[in-house]
């Protein structure tokens, strides 16, 4: 099963296939080395301006993992993940371990798409080790880190488009007809612009916390959120040992905020003394519903510091705010969500909820120094047209609502919607479940026969329990 670390661990730079083929994979010695001789790395390398062949080239790092039994004609299964910012590549010790069920017959294609990872990644070390509790962004780093990628990166070609793109020469540089996707999160837009820009190229698709192509990144973050913490409320409520704990939880919470909101908090931690704000707070609690596990802990954290007791919150708090490539993030995302966002719509999305407008505004104060690209109106429309496509939803996503799931599938004749109860954005913390192997059997059985799919392992998945 996928860890938390599958979603936020340290990039990789990395992996490709043995042979060479002649219209430019270029084998390499994988980095960290291989664990396995089905592990074969390199790099192909592709305009970094598609409608200009002389124009800078870029290096993707590529990860071939082969089959274990090879079955002729399967087509191979490329990984695309999300962020906008991580890297496909760090899922390789997944499909090497506990999902090699996925490359029983077929090989696993992982690359880290153009700005992240290996691929000439466009990196940020002010943001991306900022402490998780000050603010996400601020002016002079975000100017000098814009000033330092324009030096060596056109970032207008790193949209989601021109990955698509990239997608389909890597697929023709390994001499594949077809492929399966696999996508998560923003990675689900990804494979969305691939299959409208290239449909005969895709067999099958499995989109996971699907997120519409038209999604104007942040603005449903605090929404979606305070959806998931009502739900966590209620839940405890409903569970006999965490009512019992927490018998006021829902009255603490909102007094916490309504503290943090009228004075900050000092507290100690493991880097100094620092200032508790309810935005920055939020935001950092937001992060940890991504996951069922995170969910769980919930009730525990805002007991503790209800009660002036931080520790428990900081104490799992990542050192740094970010593991995206975030001037990846913030290319994309200004360019295809915030420069779409009306400032109407800011208060109708935010207002009532715990995160607010925090998140929002960070972000349109970065992007009002990010330079944007511009996409034609066609780009956000949403398919007409799919291969057979599996979208599996957590009922308890906290980034990507169930029903943009549902609306999307219902505009497809060949797409199956399957909702996990108490799954949160994505299988990454499944080791930690009751059956939850159940993810992933049904995903493959999905590749072997997108017609004849056995969900009765549903009934037997269970998330963990409230701390």
């Amino acid at each position: 099963m996928r860890s938390p670390t599958f979603l936020y661990s340290t990039l990789l730079s990395i992996l490709l296939p043995s042979a060479v083929h002649a219209n430019g994979f270029v084998s390499k010695a994988c980095s960290p080395p291989a664990k396995s001789a089905a592990v074969r790395c390199g790099t192909i390398s592709v305009p970094e301006n598609q409608a200009n062949p002389n124009s800078r080239m870029i290096a993707l790092n590529v990860v071939v993992i082969r089959a274990k039994h090879k079955q002729s004609g399967a087509p191979p299964l490329f990984h695309v993940d999300g962020g906008p910012g991580i890297a496909a590549t760090n899922a390789s010790e997944f499909y090497l371990g506990p999902g090699s069920s996925y490359r029983e017959t077929r090989d696993v294609v992982l690359f880290d798409q153009r700005g992240t990872g290996g691929s000439n990644p466009l990196r940020c070390p002010a943001l991306e080790h900022r402490p998780p509790l000050e603010d996400m962004y601020t002016n002079d780093d975000v100017i000098a880190c814009r000033d330092d990628l324009r030096s060596r990166a056109d970032l207008s070609q790193y949209s989601t488009e021109v990955a698509a793109i990239d997608i389909d020469r890597v697929r023709q540089t390994l001499g594949y007809p077809q492929i399966d996707l696999w996508a998560v999160s923003y990675g689900t837009r990804l494979a969305q612009a691939y299959m409208k820009r290239f449909p005969r190229r895709v067999h099958s698709a499995v989109l996971v916390g699907l997120v519409p192509l038209d999604h104007r990144t942040p603005l449903d973050h605090a929404i979606n959120a305070q959806r998931v913490i009502d739900l966590i409320l209620y839940e405890c409520q409903r569970d006999d040992q965490c009512n019992s704990r927490y018998p006021n939880l829902r009255h603490e919470w909102q007094s916490l905020l309504e503290s943090l909101e009228r004075t900050p908090v000092s507290a100690d931690s493991s880097t100094g003394r620092l200032a508790i704000r309810r935005g920055p707070f939020v935001e950092a609690l937001r992060s940890f519903l991504y996951t069922a596990a995170g969910q769980r802990q919930f009730p525990f954290l805002v007991h503790a510091a209800a009660s002036g007791d931080f520790g428990p919150f900081l104490k799992i708090l990542p050192k740094d705010s970010s593991q995206f490539a975030e001037g990846l993030y913030l290319t994309i995302a200004c360019s295809e969500g915030a420069s779409r966002i009306e400032s109407a719509a800011i208060a109708r999305r935010t207002d009532g909820t715990a995160a607010g407008d925090y998140r929002v505004r960070q972000e349109l104060a970065a992007c009002a120094n990010w330079p944007v690209y511009s996409e034609p109106d066609d780009f956000y429309a949403p398919q007409k047209t799919s291969p057979p496509v599996l979208v599996l939803a957590g009922s308890m996503d906290p980034v990507a609502a169930p029903e943009w799931s549902s609306e999307f599938c219902s505009n497809l004749p060949q797409c199956r919607l399957i909702t996990f109860p108490d799954l949160g954005h994505g299988p990454f913390d499944l080791d930690q479940w009751k059956d939850g192997a159940c993810f992933d059997d049904i995903t493959v059985a999905f590749y072997q026969d997108a017609k004849s799919i056995d969900t009765s392992c549903l009934k037997r998945m269970r998330p963990p329990a409230f701390r």
